[in-house]
């Protein structure tokens, strides 16, 4: 079974007070026995092989040579095996399937597709190839599945992207995006966020942490992602949530083991896939009116999910969400800072990207939001983002902008691994007006 705990980040909420916030952490946590399940997994490469892949790279080599270089060192490292799939797709202007999905074992096969990714030169079209990987994964039930992209520039058809990306989020398909060069960094986070899947940037240099990768580093990552659909024993997961009136949904954010916001469009909401022998952990964000004393009912939620291992799918009934509304108690109720960490590293990536907007025409106020970005960061531990954080501060003061490469890498780096809390973390006895400029409200 998967095991679901709800906690709110307050015990009780103040009776007939209006404009109140509500954060509740969802943790999901797969059962021994699920976590003891191999999944069967069906993964697809998506490849840019337009004409800008043909430059070179800081190794002396094109891009493309470093993609199928580091193709070929998965195939020949892999620790797949037969019950394993692999495709391969590659799109520019036009957008074909160089291989269908193919028992990883079958490295003959692998290794002859991966030499075509050479053949190939146009513009960029990524709507194309994801429409194949889409055709090709979508009708794959009970697996481990996953689309990995990895594109260098801008694409023509962003708007389908963001189209074809619905549908991936409805078929349960994660998308993984690696961009390297001057692509589109607000696509690539749209696409990771709406289907539950993660970000790289690929750089050409040293990488300073968080979602920033060396591309010389490139074979590494690839291999990782493997094997991370290989022990995401739970997948599919949707979340189905009614609330009662004056209760609205604002926001559902992962927030471990890295950052995604999940958008509020549609029911079921597609939350993505929990990993064997951890924790994954959500924040759901709720406005709630006055209400006057009492214990009330504000919401009922439930999951449905994949358990590919065990060829079989689960449901966590409706659950209940219940609050305590005290009246005369303003200030008193202590927040847990369990959540009130994760709601941290949430808001990080608010700072970052206002930041991140308003640099070139007030570099003083973005240096000022990124010093504020800094200092939670460094109360919570997550180093890589401090390294990100010191360099584009340095930069904004200095040269009164953000680079284009400084941009992708604090916008996308709010997006990575974040730190895991305890219920111990943070709890140094916050303030309100802390609690208030952390929460907003």
């Amino acid at each position: 079974m998967l095991n679901v705990t709800l906690t709110p980040h307050l015990e009780f909420l103040s009776a007939d007070k209006a404009g109140q916030k509500l954060f509740v952490m969802v943790k999901l946590r797969p059962s021994s026995d699920i976590s003891a399940s191999r999944p069967t997994t069906s993964f697809s490469f998506v490849i840019d092989t337009s004409g800008s892949m043909y430059d070179s790279s800081e190794l002396g080599k094109a891009k493309i040579d470093v993609v199928i270089e580091a193709l070929e060192q998965l195939i020949s490292s892999s620790q797949s095996d037969a019950r394993d799939r692999i495709a391969l797709v590659q799109f520019d202007d036009s957008a074909s399937i160089l291989l269908p999905l193919t028992p990883a074992t079958d490295r003959d096969r692998l290794d002859n597709a991966i030499s075509q990714l050479r053949d190939f030169s146009g513009g960029t079209c990524m709507a194309l190839g994801m429409e194949q990987a889409l055709s090709l994964l979508q009708n794959s039930d009970l697996t481990s599945r996953r689309t990995l992209i990895f594109t260098d520039g801008q694409t023509f058809d962003e708007s389908d992207c963001r189209e074809l990306a619905v549908k991936f989020a409805q078929s349960g398909i994660p998308i993984t995006a690696l961009g390297v060069g001057d692509y589109n960094e607000d696509l690539l986070i749209h696409l990771s966020d709406r289907t539950g899947g993660q970000l790289f940037n690929v750089i050409e240099g040293q990488s300073q942490g968080g979602t920033d990768i060396s591309i010389a580093d490139l074979p590494n990552t690839i291999f990782q992602q493997l094997q991370d659909v290989q022990t995401e024993v739970v997948n599919n997961l949707k979340l189905n949530l009614k609330t009662v009136q004056g209760v609205d949904l604002q926001r559902i954010s992962r927030v471990y083991p890295d950052r995604a916001d999940i958008p509020l469009d549609q029911q079921p909401y597609f939350i993505g896939s929990a990993q064997a022998h951890d924790d994954t952990v959500f924040l759901l964000e709720f406005d709630i009116d006055s209400r006057a004393g009492s214990r009330v009912r504000i919401a009922q939620l439930g999951l449905t999910y994949d358990i590919p291992g065990q060829q079989r799918r689960g449901e966590l009934p409706p659950q209940n969400l219940i609050v305590q509304f005290v009246p005369g108690q303003t200030g008193m109720a202590q927040p847990n800072p369990e959540v009130m960490g994760y709601l941290q590293q949430c808001n990080i990536g608010q700072l970052v990207d206002r930041a991140a907007t308003i640099a070139d025409q007030n570099p003083d106020q973005a240096a000022q939001l990124l010093e504020t970005a800094k200092r939670v960061t460094v109360k919570i531990g997550n180093d890589a983002m401090v390294q990100s954080l010191n360099l584009s501060i340095d930069e904004v003061r200095k040269t009164r902008k953000l680079s284009a490469g400084t941009r992708k890498t604090v916008k996308m780096g709010a997006k990575g691994k974040t730190v895991k809390m305890t219920s111990d973390d943070l709890n140094n006895g916050l303030s309100q007006d802390q609690i208030r400029e952390i929460s907003g409200t």
